[in-house]
């Protein structure tokens, strides 16, 4: 926690340097479909939608860093996620993004969860998600990504993995 807090505090300094004029702040919103990945059961993923905030911190013109706090529901599973997507411009309009996202699953299935599992279960959902995006305008863009969690919710002794991965497909507005 204390190297989390750590980074934290150097990209809040490292970021006080970026240009007033090129920071904006948004709403995001769209698709999401939860892919549960579990050892020895055959889960199916959810569809549902998420709702988002941003600030999109203009570094260079070809670079921005995008942090963003959202809230996915998708069937009996609720995450919400602090995500840092940094953003590469190939063209104008067209974007690469990479980048950590921190989420906090809920809802009905993952109480469930972690009643059957007890202290062998964590609600923390660390993953690290790559995505593209098009800018149609100067403040409106569409976007997709997929992220991939790197931790186990399951962090018993037995050899099991329980997993939530995710795909958001979305239009956000910046003002």
């Amino acid at each position: 926690m204390k190297k989390l807090m750590l980074m934290a505090a150097f990209a809040v300094f490292g970021l006080s340097n970026v240009n007033a004029q090129e920071t904006k702040f948004g709403a995001t919103g769209g698709l999401t479909m939860l892919m549960p990945d579990v050892t020895g059961a055959d889960a199916d993923s959810e569809t549902g939608f998420h709702i988002g905030a941003f600030v999109d911190l203009g570094i260079s013109e070809k670079f921005s860093v995008q942090p963003e706090l959202t809230y996915a529901m998708a069937g009996d599973i609720s995450m919400f996620s602090l995500n840092a997507m940094a953003k590469y411009y190939v063209s104008e309009e067209f974007n690469i993004q990479a980048g950590p996202v921190i989420g906090f699953a809920g809802g009905d299935d993952i109480d469930a969860l972690e009643d059957a599992i007890g202290d062998d279960f964590t609600k923390t959902n660390f993953q690290l998600a790559f995505g593209l995006g098009y800018e149609f305008t100067e403040n409106l863009f569409a976007q997709a990504r997929y992220g991939f969690q790197l931790n186990n919710h399951y962090t018993g002794d037995a050899d099991a993995d329980l997993k939530i991965n995710t795909l958001t497909v979305g239009i956000g507005y910046k003002f």
